[in-house]
C-alpha cells in the first residue's frame, strides 16, 4: 500500500528525533518557507511526476506533491532532487529492484554531515543543517569579497577584476570579510544557532551564475551521494572509505541521467552539468575548510585535532577517485574557472585560519607561530588542481 504524505511526515520525524536533539526548534524559525517558494517547487515537483510517471507507479513517489509531507523548504527542494535524479535512469536498472522510496530532509543539527537512514517501508537521507549554513556563509564571503571589485558582477563569472587584483586594493577589507566568515563558521562547529539571516538567495539571483548554481551544485551532489549509499545497499553503520567512493562514482552516474531530465523538462542541463563538475570538487574544498577551521577551534580549546586530520585524508582519498572516474568517463572539465575560483577562495580562509592561529599565540604564547607545519599544510592542499587533469568531451548545457 502506497504511503501518504501523512505518513511520510511522521515516519521522517521518528527518524530524525534517534539522530537530531534540536528537531523541534523553539519559536520554529526554521520552518519558515521564503514567500512564494512552496508553489513554485510543489509545481516543480507535480511536473517532474506527471513527466515520469513510473516515479509514482513503480518508485512509490506520490506522496511527493503534497505540503504536509514537508518540514522545511530544503526538505521539499532536497526531495526533488531526488526526483530529478531517478527520473532518466531506466526503470528497469537492477539497483531499482525493490528500492523504497527515499524522503530526503534537513537535520536541524549543525554538523557538516550527510548521511543515509535505511527504514523498513521508507529509506531517508539527512543533511545537516551546519553544512548548509557553512555554504550559505561561503557564497556571502564570496560575494562581499565580489563586491569590493568596481563591475564584478559584470563579464565574467569572477568579474573584470581577479582575487588578486581586489586583495592588491582592498587587502584591509578582504581579511575582515574572511574573518567575518570565519567566526560564522565557528559558531556552526559549536553547535550555535547563527545570530544573522541574511537574505542570501535575494543576493544570488543578482549576480553571475556561478554563487546560485555553487549552491545548488554542491547541494545536489551531496543527495547523490547519499542517494548512492541507498542505492547500492550499503550497511551504513559501517563506514569504509571504498563505500564513500562508491557512493561518488553512483553520484556521478546519476547527475549524468539527470542531464536527461531536465533537458526534457526545462530545455537546459546546466545545473546537472555543473552538479558533476562543481559539486563533487566543491563539496571536497570546503570539507577541507570545515575541517580546517574545526582543528583550530580544537586546537584552541586544548583538543585533539587527530579526528580532523584523519577526515582531510579521507576527503583527499576520495577527490583523487572522483577526478579518476571522471577521466575514465570522458566527462566535464575540472580545469575551469569556477573552480579555480574557488580553490582561491579556499585558500584565502586557509590564511586566515593561519593567520588567526598565530595571533593566537602571539598573545597567549608570545610567539607568532602557526599551528600547523608546511608539511600537513601540504598534505591538505597540495594537488587539488593540476593542469594536466583537464577532461575533454563536457556534456552541452543548452
Amino acid at each position: 500500500m502506497a504511503l501518504t504524505a501523512d505518513e511520510v511526515a511522521a515516519r521522517a520525524h521518528n527518524a530524525a528525533i534517534a539522530i537530531d536533539d534540536d528537531y523541534d526548534v523553539p519559536g520554529g524559525q526554521l520552518y519558515e518557507w521564503p514567500a512564494g517558494s512552496e508553489e513554485v517547487i510543489l509545481t516543480r515537483i507535480t511536473d517532474t511526476l506527471a513527466a515520469y510517471p513510473h516515479l509514482v507507479t513503480d518508485l512509490g513517489y506520490a506522496w511527493t506533491k503534497d505540503r504536509s509531507a514537508y518540514r522545511t523548504y530544503n526538505d521539499a527542494m532536497f526531495q526533488w532532487n531526488v526526483l530529478e535524479l531517478l527520473g532518466d535512469v531506466d526503470p528497469d536498472h537492477p539497483n531499482l529492484n525493490g528500492v523504497k522510496p527515499v524522503a530526503a530532509r534537513q537535520a536541524i543539527n549543525r554538523d557538516f554531515i550527510s548521511y543515509a537512514q535505511p527504514g523498513r517501508e521508507l529509506d531517508f537521507i539527512f543533511i545537516g543543517r551546519g553544512f548548509m549554513d557553512v555554504l550559505k556563509y561561503f557564497l556571502e564571503m564570496t560575494l562581499d569579497i565580489m563586491d569590493l571589485a568596481p563591475g564584478a558582477h559584470e563579464g565574467s563569472a569572477w568579474g573584470p577584476a581577479s582575487l588578486e587584483d581586489i586583495r592588491k586594493h582592498h587587502n584591509r577589507d578582504v581579511g575582515d570579510i574572511v574573518n567575518a566568515f570565519l567566526k560564522q563558521a565557528i559558531k556552526v562547529i559549536r553547535g550555535e544557532f547563527p545570530d544573522r539571516h541574511s537574505p542570501i538567495m535575494d543576493r544570488l539571483v543578482a549576480v553571475p551564475n556561478l554563487m546560485w548554481t555553487t549552491y545548488d551544485a554542491v547541494e545536489s551532489f551531496v543527495v547523490a551521494h547519499e542517494l548512492g549509499h541507498l542505492l547500492e545497499r550499503h550497511d551504513v553503520r559501517d563506514a569504509t572509505a571504498g563505500k564513500e567512493v562508491s557512493a561518488d562514482k553512483v553520484a556521478i552516474s546519476l547527475q549524468l541521467a539527470r542531464h536527461g531530465t531536465q533537458k526534457k523538462m526545462y530545455g537546459t542541463s546546466l545545473i546537472a552539468t555543473m552538479a558533476v563538475s562543481l559539486g563533487g570538487p566543491a563539496f571536497y574544498l570546503l570539507g577541507n575548510l570545515y575541517y580546517l577551521i574545526s582543528s583550530l577551534d580544537a586546537w584552541i580549546r586544548h583538543r585533539s585535532i587527530k579526528p580532523h586530520i584523519e577526515t582531510f585524508a579521507s576527503l583527499k582519498f576520495r577527490w583523487f577517485h572522483y577526478r579518476k572516474y571522471l577521466l575514465d568517463l570522458g566527462s566535464p572539465t575540472l580545469i575551469s574557472p569556477h573552480v579555480v575560483g574557488l580553490s582561491r577562495m579556499v585558500n584565502l580562509c586557509m590564511e586566515g585560519v593561519l593567520a588567526n592561529s598565530m595571533g593566537f599565540n602571539l598573545k597567549v604564547f608570545g610567539k607568532p607561530e602557526p599551528f600547523l607545519d608546511e608539511e600537513f599544510r601540504n598534505m591538505v592542499w597540495g594537488d587539488w588542481l593540476d593542469d594536466d587533469i583537464a577532461i575533454p568531451g563536457a556534456p552541452s548545457t543548452e
